[in-house]
């Protein structure tokens, strides 16, 4: 645990939730003004379809428990986490939400900028923070949604496998895996690792432990919906029946390219454009990673995260937000960026940070958060 307490007490750390608060605030601050614009409250935005569906389920399951077959789709620690934080600070849980995602979110910048500042140097690292911070969906991160949660395991996880302490990332995986879908790729990864580490016979019976710890969390969930249902599907049952969302092998994907390359996909709107252009960024950061030679464990988690998003039944919208938990894909760029002056790097930050607090009250206002 040592080197998890240097990794987060110390002036770094709060240099990295510095910029990622502030950055951050840019967009919220755009959101709640627009809406006070608009004369329109925030719980009444949040809790008025298609602005924010998770968000109202997750609240909904923290205050009432799960009661209805879709519910079941949604992994419980953030839910969870709602509910305790509603009963400690007496805060509705619309407001118990959004302190628990800005405090989530925080933690996982610091958790970037271990990963970032480890494989690319400290201020490659700080990059990674503000890129993160600047995200076209970033504005998830400051609602009631498990996405900057689950990064936030993500990254000390991949910490934790940098530094090859095995039962810190089997535990961080387990609580992943009781976060969001997207742990799959983070079970695998942690799996994987330790599989390589054990037949190197490195670090003793530590990796055989991480290897059975981290996946226990999201199996435990899926068995108890299984028992709960009477049937051990019910799970992926529900997230095909109810959420159209099922692994497909990338024929959703190859089908929203086909449009674009025939020219069916007629006047696409800013989130279609956004998500195929993430869509195409993915293999090229990809062979960047590789080009860069960062730690073969970041590219597999980063690749599983791509396959599980790339690879799935679901709207095309919803991709740079499936993609945002694979943050490694930004440390090429954030190692290029460092390298520039400090005067030109603000610069192109407050642009960026603009644009994404225009598209902050855009997205949801326009179409819902995806």
């Amino acid at each position: 645990m040592v080197p998890f307490r240097r990794a987060v007490l110390n002036r770094a750390t709060a240099t990295a939730a510095g910029v990622y608060l502030g950055l951050h605030l840019i967009s919220v601050l755009s959101l709640l003004w627009i809406l006070h614009v608009r004369r329109q409250s925030f719980t009444a935005f949040i809790h008025t379809p298609p602005h924010m569906w998770d968000a109202a389920l997750y609240i909904d399951i923290a205050s009432h428990g799960y009661h209805e077959g879709f519910d079941y789709a949604f992994l419980p620690l953030y839910a969870a986490l709602l509910r305790a934080v509603e009963a400690v600070t007496g805060l509705s849980y619309l407001q118990a939400g959004v302190l628990t995602s800005v405090i989530a979110g925080t933690i996982a910048a610091v958790g970037l900028r271990a990963v970032g500042e480890r494989v690319a140097g400290a201020r490659a690292g700080l990059v990674l923070v503000a890129l993160w911070a600047v995200l076209p969906t970033a504005m998830v991160q400051a609602a009631p949604y498990a996405d900057g949660l689950f990064t936030a395991f993500a990254a000390w996880t991949l910490y934790a496998l940098l530094r090859r302490s095995w039962l810190t990332a089997g535990v961080l995986a387990l609580l992943g895996g009781l976060t969001r879908p997207s742990a799959a790729a983070l079970i695998g990864a942690v799996g994987l690792a330790a599989l390589v580490a054990a037949i190197r016979r490195e670090d003793g019976w530590r990796p055989w432990a991480c290897a059975a710890i981290a996946p226990s969390g999201m199996a435990a969930y899926i068995l108890a919906v299984g028992h709960r249902f009477g049937r051990y599907d019910a799970y992926f049952t529900f997230q095909r029946s109810l959420w159209k969302n099922w692994f497909d092998s990338g024929a959703t994907t190859f089908g929203e390219f086909s449009k674009v390359i025939d020219g069916r996909l007629d006047n696409p709107s800013v989130l279609e454009v956004i998500a195929i252009v993430s869509m195409v960024a993915v293999p090229f950061l990809l062979a960047l990673m590789v080009r860069d030679r960062l730690p073969w464990e970041l590219v597999v988690y980063s690749a599983a995260v791509a396959a599980l998003a790339l690879g799935s039944h679901r709207s095309i919208t919803t991709t740079p937000r499936e993609l945002m938990p694979a943050f490694p894909l930004l440390i090429p760029v954030a190692r290029r960026l460092s390298r520039a002056r400090y005067r030109g790097l603000a610069a192109s930050f407050i642009a960026v940070a603009a644009m994404s607090a225009w598209f902050a009250w855009y997205l949801p206002i326009a179409y819902g958060v995806p």
